[in-house]
């Protein structure tokens, strides 16, 4: 049987890496279509003040607003982190430690691919798809293996 919350905290871990990196990356997907929207969009001078007639030019509103959102997403991250490391603590405690760190590092895995090829166009190789299949059936071993309880063990001695 699979081990949900293992593999939950694999995604949340997957998640909050693409997230760290969109928000750190000025290069991302989202930081420029965010850079060419407000660019688009925002008036060459913004007025601020009808009354003193002050403006503030597009282009720091652009950053301003870039950088909000380069702090939502670094939030997020952290958000998700903490959720990826409550939920992989409860994984290692429903199916123990090493089938726990497998399943998660074998769901981060997956996902982090598809993200990558999906927000960065990253590109999959041969060999990269030969080392995803060798950490999915390790994984499905590990998460296979049925742990004796040492209660039963207990009582099978005390009989």
């Amino acid at each position: 049987a699979i081990k949900s919350r293992a593999v939950i905290s694999g995604l949340l871990g997957a998640t909050a890496s693409c997230v760290g990196k969109v928000a750190l990356d000025p290069s991302s997907p989202v930081q420029s279509s965010a850079r060419g929207l407000c660019n688009r969009f925002v008036p060459a001078e913004v007025v601020i003040s009808a009354l003193t007639n002050t403006t503030i030019p597009s282009g720091q509103v652009c950053k301003g607003i870039e950088l909000g959102l380069r702090g939502v997403c670094l939030l997020l991250m952290v958000g998700t982190n903490a959720a990826m490391m409550a939920t992989f603590l409860e994984g290692m405690n429903e199916s123990g430690t090493v089938a726990g760190t497998a399943l998660a590092n074998a769901a981060n895995f997956s996902l982090s691919a598809i993200y990558g090829m999906v927000f960065f166009e990253e590109s999959i190789t041969t060999l990269w798809m030969v080392g995803f299949a060798m950490i999915l059936v390790g994984a499905w071993i590990l998460s296979s293996i049925q742990l004796k309880d040492n209660n039963t063990v207990k009582k099978a001695k005390d009989r």
